[in-house]
């Protein structure tokens, strides 16, 4: 992609990202691929490069020569992502107990605090955010760049699945207060609870304990 392109793709790209994210777009709805050129007053080139772009982000399916359309992430999908990020945060969580300092932990407690306040003044798209910072938080923490590289290439997907496919969470507030006990496990040295809590936090949100064995996600020593 030329230079001129990456600038022209990019106003595109955050429309289209915005359109979704602020549910103009539902999944499933086609990208306006010409509406949006004629908007920005560019070719379709570099909308199909925001598109495309979208696409290996997750947030859009592509069928080439015909049309682009939402996502539209299934059960399994849905899932599949559940387990990798259990998988992910609970090394995240056991290398940050490793090599985290307690100012380390002290910001993800803060991280954790604004994300509960964002859900209390019902701002979702704050509270995602703040979501996405405190899981990539952790993986900062661990000080491990693979780590990092999944949990930001994940956030995106994960804050269109708590867009668009919420999870029916018997207990809002309860599972936010998971985060600030998390982050006071590891300022306590306590591993065994900071990743009870984490597995707990994310096969709650992923209905992953009705589809895994029983203790399937136990955590051993």
């Amino acid at each position: 992609m030329s230079k001129r392109n990456i600038g022209l793709s990019q106003p595109a790209y955050q429309h289209i990202l915005s359109l979704i994210m602020t549910k103009q777009l539902m999944p499933g709805d086609r990208i306006p691929e010409t509406r949006i050129a004629e908007e920005f007053n560019i070719s379709r080139t570099p909308v199909r490069d925001a598109m495309r772009q979208l696409c290996n982000e997750g947030l859009i399916e592509i069928f080439p020569n015909r049309f682009a359309q939402v996502q539209v992430y299934s059960d399994e999908a849905i899932r599949e992502i559940g387990t990798l990020r259990v998988a992910l945060d609970t090394m995240s969580v056991k290398l940050a107990g490793l090599y985290g300092s307690r100012a380390d932990f002290l910001r993800l407690l803060e991280t954790a605090e604004q994300c509960s306040s964002a859900a209390a003044a019902g701002d979702g798209e704050l509270r995602r955010k703040y979501d996405s910072e405190f899981h990539f938080g952790l993986a900062q923490i661990a000080g491990n760049s693979l780590l990092q590289k999944f949990q930001k290439e994940l956030q995106l997907r994960v804050q269109f699945i708590q867009l668009h496919h919420p999870s029916p969470i018997a207990n809002e507030t309860r599972h936010l207060q998971q985060h600030k006990d998390i982050a006071a496990a590891l300022m306590e040295h306590d591993e065994r609870k900071a990743l009870e809590l984490v597995c707990n936090h994310l096969t709650t949100f992923y209905n992953l304990d009705d589809y895994y064995p029983e203790n399937f996600f136990q955590i051993t020593f």
